[in-house]
């Protein structure tokens, strides 16, 4: 049985919207999944008023607030839902640990509770985005290491090479690198020096460089950077694909003919939608760290903390971590 450990007041919605999530992942999956909610006890009874099957509350002192600033007053305090989850992975209670709240608090705990896998330097922030392919591309890192080094950028295209195998399926995926230009001399310093270090490397099938408007088609399963830069463009596709949709409803319906248009392509629209709509993978995986952490939006609405909670299940039914921590011998060599 996986059991799930869920951060019941992270998010910008919490705890509304994070006890719905746990009801809609409850109710649609098939296995025996259990979910542990750390909360505190007052803030949730105030939108439960009942029992959910399958769901167990842990009660705790506080919460860490959204706009809380890192420092080593907040790493210590235990005394926290976020806290309380990352010890529940770390005593290995549950299998795998999810939050929507402040992510850089997160990461920041995780790292110093659970610690990093033998020879990774750096962890990254994995998440999938949709293709033209309708595939899965792998785009990391998304806001765990604003600054990396070659050799961190090696080792992220690695973990998403074996994520990809693993957990998506994807047999000897491609990688490319997100530069300014596909030739090998385009970039600064840090994208020309991993350039180097991935065309040298067996461990990945490299292709060379994405630009940025490669990076929805398809052409790389898993396409690595820099958090700065991953964080802007991963905001700038959500912004993009919500702002398309507003704009073409808006559009369309200022005739009669645009009407009756909408009524028919209305299923093609929507689906586009959903394939653009941060909710469809909820929220992406911290590769690197000894344990199975998922991280949400801190805007998570209760569909989107539900397939979060669908992809936490699905990587430990896969025993990913198991297989990045068998790899060991290949860290220590990048």
């Amino acid at each position: 049985m996986i059991r799930i450990a869920v951060d019941g007041m992270g998010g910008d919605h919490a705890p509304a919207a994070v006890i719905k999530g746990i009801q809609l992942f409850l109710e649609k999956k098939g296995s025996a999944t259990e979910v542990i909610c750390a909360c505190v006890e007052e803030k949730i009874r105030q939108v439960l008023d009942h029992s959910i099957s399958g769901m167990r509350l842990v009660n705790c002192d506080a919460c860490m607030p959204m706009d809380a600033k890192l420092s080593l007053s907040a790493l210590r305090n235990k005394n926290t839902t976020m806290h309380s989850i990352i010890q529940m992975l770390k005593a290995r209670e549950v299998d795998v640990a999810f939050s929507a709240g402040n992510t850089a608090l997160f990461v920041s705990i995780a790292i110093n509770e659970l610690g990093l896998i033998e020879g990774i330097d750096r962890p990254a922030i994995c998440v999938h985005l949709p293709n033209l392919r309708e595939r899965i591309t792998l785009f990391l890192d998304v806001g765990a290491n604003v600054s990396p080094k070659p050799v961190n950028l090696l080792q992220y295209a690695i973990m998403g090479s074996l994520y990809a195998e693993n957990v998506i399926e994807i047999k000897n995926p491609t990688v490319g690198l997100l530069n300014i230009g596909g030739e090998s001399g385009k970039g600064d310093e840090l994208r020309q020096l991993t350039y180097k270090r991935l065309t040298e490397s067996s461990a990945v099938n490299f292709i060379g460089n994405i630009e940025g408007h490669e990076i929805f088609t398809g052409k790389a399963d898993v396409i690595i950077t820099d958090g700065f830069s991953g964080n802007i463009v991963l905001k700038v596709s959500e912004g993009i694909g919500k702002a398309f949709k507003n704009i073409m409803f808006r559009e369309i319906s200022k005739s009669i003919s645009g009407k009756i248009g909408l009524f028919i392509a209305r299923r093609s629209i929507m689906n586009y939608a959903r394939k653009t709509d941060y909710a469809e993978y909820g929220g992406g995986i911290l590769l690197g760290i000894k344990g199975i952490l998922i991280i949400g939006h801190g805007r998570s609405s209760p569909k989107a903390i539900c397939n979060a909670l669908r992809l936490g299940e699905k990587i430990a039914e896969k025993s990913f971590i198991e297989k990045l921590t068998e790899y060991e011998e290949k860290w220590v060599q990048t």
